[in-house]
């Protein structure tokens, strides 16, 4: 650990401090149990003994804790706004327990609406999305300062980041599909298999419903942008099904000003239209579900996505004819049986199996480095399981998970096969919730184990030159704990303390293509996370107020053996662990909702990163692609069946590369629209980026100005 960031026992110091906040303490042998164990764990942690700490939580006796500990049922024990939701399931997250930083954001905040995943999840705080062009472009996350490789995305619980390497692309999952957003800031709870350094998104897609519900919707907007998508779910007893279909596509041929490569010439500057940008995608989601017994279910699913786009070249020619394009099948088997036995576990365990092909193709040489033609073939097996035992006194979790993944590029312009890798993973981790005065205080600690074997099957050097079959076993730990702190009902304190762990990618281990060299010696990337906030719910308060609620949190990160590309005069790329980077930043949102009409909400995240790099040109650095200073403002106006909104939204202080030589011009956007529900139909009209400022959150990638779109869904 760096001498300038706060050590351990620091961290440590703090959750006792909130955890004596409390009202009263009962003055018998459980306080002076619960003290002295404390006091023994902040020894440890500051000798960084972290996973002893961890284990010393799990091992102490729930009895006599706080109250005698009596096994009752899911439905006696956990009443609470999430699980009596008729979607929640055994696996899910329960929000009103888990010490995360947490947003939700529901199917009915985005239904009707011509927007991408990306645009969605970039207004919540702490969150920055980029994007290289217009609808459908490649699109990553960061959050709270970190990489998008930092960033785990899930898709009902199944992992979508590739040991390939890069981060998820959030253009490629479909919006139509979605139910629910669910995005974890630096702490991940235990439902997932894997933990992050930034964080983890998950998309929940649509769960059956009772009755039949159908609906179909469509839509038209600028840049001949079109989407056309249907749904269809029926329960009329033990048996259920669901279908999701979706089509979005768009020309993205939107006017830009292209200053052909020079940047501080304005002579050559030109308004020009976007070539090649255009996209097309269809997917289609099929569940089936029966429930043998309210205790006893089992699931079918699978997700069937494809999507062809263009790629522009970098002086935006006309000839360009380069594509890139994705097809995925993600199948899921998953059983849940609830109520189990004397002690009444609940669990839930799944098999799952994704297949995706990717092709990059420029044969003609308008993009990269000569002419390419390549297929990737990403295979991966999973199956995991999720076991919890709730009494009065704590809710004990225990995961399993083991994966699979094959990775088959295929060059098609030469007869060898650049390499072909396989990653297996097995991570089992362990967490307790332990409910203290009367539920009021929360303590989490859990600990993850992770097993990573990765080989290169075969391979080809830059020359030519077969490479043997190369292999390396890696084991890792990860400890983390949690603190909730709820005086009132309208006030909660929050707090964690988390190590993580970003292990490298096939793409930094072995290289690929050969004009960038693999490195079997690198480092995994290992993070501690930091958090600790407030939050503030009121409702019921006066006629004229509905509800007000505020949040706001101080995060530090710091990462080690953090993973660099170099590059030498050839122009020859190699991953290395040279650098370091800490991130910290405060984050924080206020909501109110005045009478029934009116609905103002706002965010803001300040953050500042450095790299600490052995190389002098990038030490002390910002690093490049996050903002300093992000807000949002949004107002809603309700009038019977109409909604008006518009929202201000500015990201400022950000560099495109690492020496930070080229600094992103500050982004302020206004975006509007109307929504009028008339009997059946919803019916739908917005403008983006109303000022039509043009923007490039990569360099050299335009984004869209000023955009229309309308739409309109008519519900069964």
């Amino acid at each position: 650990m760096d001498k300038k960031g706060i050590s351990p026992g620091r961290y440590f110091d703090l959750g006792f401090f909130l955890f004596m906040l409390t009202d009263s303490l009962e003055q018998d042998l459980t306080k002076i149990k619960y003290l002295s164990s404390l006091i023994v764990l902040r020894k440890f942690w500051k000798s960084h003994f972290c996973f002893f700490l961890i284990f010393l939580f799990l091992i102490v006796p729930l009895k006599g804790w706080a109250q005698k500990s009596e096994p009752v049922t899911l439905d006696t024990l956990v009443v609470t706004a999430q699980k009596s939701e008729e979607t929640f399931e055994t696996g899910d997250v329960d929000l009103d327990q888990t010490p995360a930083f947490f947003s939700i954001i529901k199917k009915e905040e985005f239904a009707g609406k011509m927007e991408d995943l990306a645009k969605i999840i970039e207004k919540e705080a702490g969150i920055q999305v980029r994007q290289n062009g217009g609808l459908g472009s490649f699109s990553s996350i960061s959050l709270r300062g970190s990489s998008s490789e930092q960033v785990l995305i899930f898709l009902d619980g199944i992992l979508l980041n590739d040991a390939s390497g890069g981060g998820v692309d959030l253009s490629n999952i479909a919006l139509a599909d979605v139910e629910a957003i669910e995005i974890y800031r630096g702490t991940t709870p235990i439902n997932f298999g894997k933990a992050s350094i930034g964080g983890v998104v998950n998309i929940r897609t649509q769960r059956s419903k009772k009755g039949l519900k159908a609906n179909i919707s469509c839509g038209y907007g600028s840049f001949n942008t079109r989407q056309l998508s249907g749904y269809l779910n029926h329960k009329p007893g033990q048996w259920d099904y669901l279908v999701s279909a979706d089509y979005l596509g768009s020309d993205n041929d939107f006017k830009f000003i292209n200053n052909n490569g020079t940047q501080y010439n304005k002579d050559d500057d030109q308004e020009e239209k976007r070539n090649n940008a255009q996209f097309e995608q269809q997917n289609v989601l099929a569940k089936l579900g029966f429930d043998f017994n309210p205790d006893a279910r089992i699931d079918l699913a699978n997700q069937w996505f494809y999507k062809e786009q263009g790629l522009p070249s970098w002086n935006n020619s006309e000839k360009t004819e380069t594509l890139f394009t994705t097809q995925r099948n993600i199948s899921t088997l998953k059983l849940t049986l609830n109520d189990i036995g004397p002690w009444h576990i609940n669990t839930s365990s799944n098999l799952n199996y994704t297949n995706k092909i990717e092709e990059y193709d420029d044969s003609h040489g308008h993009v990269g480095l000569g002419k390419q033609l390549t297929r990737y073939y990403t295979t991966s097996t999973g199956a995991g399981i999720f076991i919890e035992w709730l009494t009065q006194t704590n809710s004990l979790t225990l995961m399993a998970d083991a994966r699979n993944e094959i990775y088959n590029p295929d060059d098609k312009l030469k007869d060898s096969n650049p390499n072909d890798s396989s990653r297996v993973t097995y991570t089992t981790g362990l967490q307790d919730s332990l409910y203290l005065l009367q539920s009021k205080l929360i303590i989490t600690p859990a600990l993850r184990y992770s097993y990573i074997k990765d080989e290169l099957e075969s391979g080809t050097s830059i020359w030519g030159i077969n490479l043997e079959k190369r292999s390396r076993e890696k084991t890792y730990t990860s400890p983390q704990i949690g603190i909730k702190y709820t005086p009132i009902t309208w006030l909660t304190f929050k707090s964690n303390l988390a190590s993580y762990v970003r292990e490298p990618s096939f793409f930094e281990l072995f290289g690929d293509r050969g004009f960038f060299v693999g490195n079997m010696d690198l480092k995994a990337e290992e993070g501690v996370n930091f958090d600790a906030g407030a939050e503030i719910n009121l409702q019921s308060t006066p006629d004229w107020l509905n509800r007000f609620s505020v949040h706001g949190a101080f995060f530090k990160s710091e990462v080690e053996n953090m993973i660099t590309r170099v590059y030498d005069a050839r122009g020859i790329g190699k991953a290395d662990n040279i650098s370091k980077a800490r991130i910290q930043g405060i984050e924080g949102g206020v909501q109110v909702e005045l009478f029934d009409f009116l609905n103002m909400i706002a965010n803001a995240t300040w953050q500042k990163t450095e790299n600490i790099n052995e190389i002098k040109a990038f030490d002390g650095k910002e690093l490049p692609g996050r903002f300093k200073k992000s807000y949002l403002a949004r107002l809603e106006a309700l009038y019977r069946g109409a909604k008006f909104y518009t929202e201000y939204n500015i990201q400022k202080g950000m560099y495109y590369d690492t020496a930070n030589l080229l600094e992103a011009e500050d982004k302020y956007e206004i975006n509007a629209g109307v929504s009028c529900l008339y009997k059946s139909f919803l019916i739908s009209f917005g403008v983006k980026n109303i000022k039509d400022e043009h923007y490039e959150d990569f360099n050299g990638y335009p984004m869209p100005g000023r955009s229309y779109f309308g739409s309109v869904k008519f519900e069964f």
